[in-house]
């Protein structure tokens, strides 16, 4: 009955008939279509290769997943800050080896604009790069038709670096973005010689660079001597006795102090007020965090720690010279604008685990709080923003020109979120009078930091911290 109705419609309403098929099979050609397409997705998705060949893909912060499946990333050129960092001491360490199970992790740059030269012609064009071994590793590996496609140095040196390329990247000198009087760089070490014996040695360019007789160097040593008492000695340099490298770390001051890298560490000699240090700084392995930039119309500040826990040995005249071996030292690199800066720092390591916390504080940083990052042997512990950190106990000490002023004889701070505390209790204070109306107080600080993880203990570190008091 339904057939011999449909033929009679047909016989009567050809064109209507027709019409009405045509929707029917249009309506079913478009739900074929959608099917068919979010299949295509679906396996895509699945797909390691064009997912960057993992279980797990890293994109820069607040890029969704979505994203990735409509070209969003490469079309926007975006990038991950410290990717070479995060590879070396997050994914392929062996802490996310061995409690995260990353079997291998993949760089890939997607969708680079780059310059080429032909020539004397300029063409602009898209790039994309990958690590053959690494991309390998987590099955992304394209199929080649014929030739070969292995690491390059340059690709080896991204993934491992020796000790020695990993330190000639990361601590290097900059040239001043701007001309002001108030911009400086400087190394920093210091040397713990015993429990009640420490050496501060900062190697420092400052000034206009590269304006004769507005810029030059300065040595400063401060010795902190087994009755508590501190002496601060400086000398200063001629910009024309000052060299420095853009390229890698070495420093020389005239003819007598230097940084130098050398070999898997550094080499250090400084002079100022008939005190001398000529050491050999071996920072461990792992133990460092990488540079990063704060920058505004105000303020520019600079910082990396490639040695947060290292030894040092050789000589040291105070002026009796002694041989040391073996003892505990840490080293930074600081650049920037410190016109009216302050900061709260401070570093801590023991034999397993070191600790990192600070904040700048000037013109342009707003209202940021503090951060804290953990790290040892096997890699990042942790990255933590634990936001204010709270004096707890206050103590009286003498100032310079006998005034009494209060600075910390305890103080904490904690990330809730991730269970993360520090408490760190003040053992010896160091004060200097800044001469200005605000933050005036320059405390330095030795003692011990109590770090707790979801209320179990998991080191007590002893450092060097800093603040500003008013």
């Amino acid at each position: 009955m339904i057939v011999r109705l449909a033929l009679a419609e047909l016989r009567n309403r050809p064109a209507r008939a027709l019409f009405l098929l045509g929707g029917y099979a249009l309506g079913v050609a478009v739900m074929v279509v959608l099917l068919a397409v979010g299949e295509a997705m679906l396996e895509q998705a699945r797909d390691r290769e064009l997912v960057g060949g993992g279980d797990v893909v890293v994109v820069p912060a607040g890029i969704s997943a979505e994203m990735l499946k409509a070209g969003g990333v490469s079309s926007l050129f975006l990038g991950i800050d410290h990717a070479r960092f995060l590879q070396r001491n997050l994914l392929q360490s062996p802490r996310g080896a061995g409690e995260h199970g990353i079997r291998a992790a993949s760089p890939i740059l997607d969708g680079k604009q780059v310059e080429l030269y032909v020539g004397s012609e300029r063409m602009s064009a898209i790039a994309t790069g990958e690590i053959p071994s690494r991309a390998a590793a987590a099955g992304a590996a394209p199929h080649l038709l014929e030739g070969r496609w292995t690491d390059s140095d340059a690709d080896r040196r991204w993934m491992a670096p020796t000790q020695n390329d990993l330190l000639r990247e990361i601590d290097r000198f900059h040239l001043p973005p701007v001309r002001d009087s108030t911009w400086a760089e400087w190394h920093y070490f210091n040397v713990v010689l015993d429990d009640r014996r420490w050496v501060y040695a900062t190697l420092m360019v400052a000034g206009e660079v590269g304006v004769p007789g507005r810029w030059g160097g300065r040595i400063l040593i401060t010795v902190r001597e087994p009755d508590g008492t501190h002496r601060s000695l400086t000398r200063d340099l001629a910009g024309d006795q000052v060299r420095f490298d853009t390229a890698s770390p070495d420093l020389q001051f005239g003819d007598r102090a230097f940084v130098r890298l050398e070999g898997d560490g550094y080499r250090v000699a400084a002079d100022a007020g008939g005190v001398r240090l000529d050491l050999r700084v071996t920072p461990a392995p792992r133990r460092y965090f990488p540079p990063t930039d704060l920058g505004s119309d105000r303020l520019i500040s600079g910082y990396v720690t490639p040695a947060l826990h290292a030894r040092a040995d050789g000589t040291v005249c105070l002026p009796v010279c002694q041989r040391i071996s073996g003892a505990q030292a840490y080293h930074d690199h600081n650049w920037g604008v410190w016109r009216d800066v302050s900061w709260e720092w401070g570093s801590a390591s023991g034999a397993d685990l070191s600790l990192l916390y600070g904040v700048v504080r000037g013109a342009g940083t707003g209202a940021e709080g503090l951060f804290a990052y953990l790290v040892d042997g096997r890699g990042v512990r942790g990255v933590y923003r634990p936001g204010e950190n709270r004096f707890t106990e206050m103590q009286t000490v003498a100032a310079e020109g006998g005034r009494q002023i209060q600075v910390p004889r305890r103080f904490r701070f904690e990330d809730a979120r991730q269970g993360m505390a520090v408490t760190v209790d003040v053992e010896a204070v160091h004060v200097t009078d800044m001469d200005r109306p605000s933050r005036r107080w320059f405390v330095q600080m030795r003692g011990v930091a109590t770090v707790t993880e979801r209320g179990r203990e998991i080191g007590r570190l002893r450092g060097f911290f800093e603040t500003y008091v008013d």
